[in-house]
């Protein structure tokens, strides 16, 4: 089994109950962030908001050199099992694993295109307090969309196939977000030895990117993860 990587850049103190949203403020540049109306008068045009409500956990909005921002949504957790039937994850060796399918969508209002960069690495994170269990990271590059946030696991499918086949690599997002563009991505975990409430956000500290998780009642960290940087 590949080493652990122990995680001690930022351990957090909070745990976060369901359907409460993080009011924490990270780095120098964040606004207060707020839950934005889902409807307007009655529109008969669905909104990004209209499919959103009732799915955020995190809503973060920070602010540029321009004064307009970048916004980052961070949904709650769906998961449990990879299949209605319940079927859990279990890799070669036999070992099960929690299994947690995220979703991060990331606005971006300002005038210049952005840059999104984030790296998860093949080791698993030892960030929570059971002493042999451990975390993994991947970033599935199935299409979300709006219409699946109510689907089973936010309608990521073949899941057993992804994550068999990406066990033990890197996985990388790469992508370029316009001015006045957006982009919505799942993130997949797989917690071993740390069964419990899983939550999950997408971090902006200056251009740094960092991914905070938490599995109550065995502790947080939070990880180094990647840039989002205006582009020259």
């Amino acid at each position: 089994m590949k080493k652990h990587l122990v995680i001690s850049i930022m351990l957090l103190t909070g745990l976060y109950s369901c359907g409460q949203r993080d009011s924490s403020k990270t780095g120098k540049a964040v606004v207060e962030s707020e839950q934005k109306d889902s409807t307007k008068n009655g529109s008969e045009q669905r909104s990004p908001n209209h499919y959103l409500k009732g799915f955020i956990f995190k809503d973060t909005t920070y602010a540029s050199s321009t004064g307009k921002g970048i916004t980052i949504k961070n949904g709650f957790p769906k998961g449990g099992m990879i299949k209605p039937d319940g079927t859990q994850y279990s890799d070669a060796s036999g070992r099960t694993y929690g299994f947690s399918v995220f979703w991060t969508l990331i606005i971006n209002e300002t005038t210049t295109p952005l840059e999104l960069t984030i790296n998860f690495p093949a080791d698993s994170l030892a960030i929570f307090t059971p002493p042999d269990s451990y975390l993994k990271l991947f970033l599935p590059t199935d299409t979300l969309t709006y219409d699946k946030l109510p689907s089973f696991n936010y309608g990521l499918t073949e899941i057993k196939s992804y994550l068999d086949t990406n066990f033990n690599k890197a996985t990388q997002l790469q992508k370029t977000i316009r001015p006045n563009e957006e982009h919505i991505f799942y993130i997949v975990a797989l917690s071993y030895n740390a069964g419990g409430t899983p939550r999950a956000a997408l971090i902006l500290n200056e251009q740094d990117l960092f991914y905070r998780m938490s599995i109550a009642p065995h502790g947080s960290g939070t990880i180094p993860i990647g840039q989002l940087a205006f582009k020259n």
